[in-house]
């Protein structure tokens, strides 16, 4: 894509040409300059910038389903938001993680190798005060963490992995299981050090608590299923289908859901000179007739018709079938 130039870059660019100060063949030789790229062979680019977009659509679905889980777990807002991603080499992204940390290496049956995640100290802190009934506020000395600390993590992002699964499962089915925990970088080498990985970087937010999660994808891995990592395959339609599972699940979430249910007998329309001189004992009319099915309201929309009754000395409705039917007369 062409550098768009600004207004003021333009008119000097006018006023050098109209003082002799710049040629038209001068612009030529550097516009074919800045055609020519510089390559370095040790870091090269083994994924199209369609195929890290795909990656980065699937990073913010995994980032929208952990902020929901989080969320809800520690009891405060969570946000996460999707920071950058970048072509690296294993070495460069080890180094660039300062010890200590909390690092969660993970592999699937699927998958040809161990990948990474990496929560920040701080974040990681915040969130064992909050599961054990604190505030969650900023830790000011930073350590290793303890056996029952890091067992605490653990659950967590056995949690979070398996969100991790279904933001991929548009694009590869995997089953993402937890390998080994470390807080030293050094003692983590899942690839050889020169080996491209994809790191996604992630801003994460607990509270009042700000940090990061680092994901480190190894590019053998990535490569062993590059031809889906394009938009299309992405938004196929049969990849959006809903799992037996998946549906199951959901079922079970909104069982708890509360809705609200009302009758209406009938109704009729008076005027206000009728309503205001309405006294005890008067009647109103209704357009229904006595033992008529009468209307039930779910959430303030019409769905079934019901007789109403009594039931352990509670005022009740029999519901007799859905309206559609009985307006049919099915």
């Amino acid at each position: 894509m062409s550098e768009v130039l600004s207004q003021n870059e333009i008119d000097s660019l006018l006023q050098a040409l109209e003082a002799g100060e710049l040629s038209a063949e001068q612009i030529k030789n550097e516009e074919e300059e800045k055609k020519i790229k510089p390559y370095d062979f040790a870091r090269p680019s083994k994924f199209s910038k369609d195929q890290l977009r795909t990656l980065e659509m699937v990073h913010e679905n995994f980032a929208r389903g952990v902020s929901n889980y989080l969320s809800g777990r520690m009891r405060t807002f969570v946000d996460i938001t999707n920071a950058s991603i970048d072509q690296i080499t294993y070495n460069e992204f080890i180094h660039s993680i300062t010890p200590p940390t909390f690092l969660g290496v993970f592999t699937a049956q699927e998958l040809s190798g161990n990948a990474i995640i990496e929560i920040n100290l701080k974040v990681v802190f915040a969130m064992i005060d909050r599961l054990l009934g604190g505030i969650g506020g900023v830790y000011q000395k930073f350590r290793s963490l303890t056996d029952i600390e890091s067992s605490l993590i653990r659950n967590e992002l056995v949690r979070i992995l398996s969100t991790l699964k279904e933001a991929w499962s548009s694009i590869y089915d995997f089953s993402p299981e937890l390998v080994a925990v470390e807080n030293n970088p050094q003692f983590v080498q899942i690839v050889p050090p020169n080996e491209m990985v994809v790191m996604v970087t992630l801003d994460l937010r607990v509270g009042e608590v700000d940090g990061f999660m680092n994901l480190c994808w190894p590019s053998s891995i990535l490569e062993s299923f590059s031809s889906k990592l394009y938009a299309e395959s992405y938004f196929k339609e049969e990849n959006q289908t809903i799992t037996d599972d998946t549906r199951t699940r959901m079922k079970e979430l909104l069982k708890d859901s509360p809705v609200n249910i009302s009758v209406v007998i009938g109704k009729n329309h008076i005027t206000l000179r009728d309503l205001l001189n309405i006294e005890v004992g008067d009647v109103i009319m209704l357009k229904r007739h006595v033992g008529e099915a009468i209307d039930l309201y779910v959430n303030d929309r019409l769905k079934f018709k019901c007789i109403p009754g009594t039931h352990k000395g509670f005022n009740s409705v029999e519901i007799v079938g859905p309206s559609e039917a009985i307006r049919d007369g099915e």
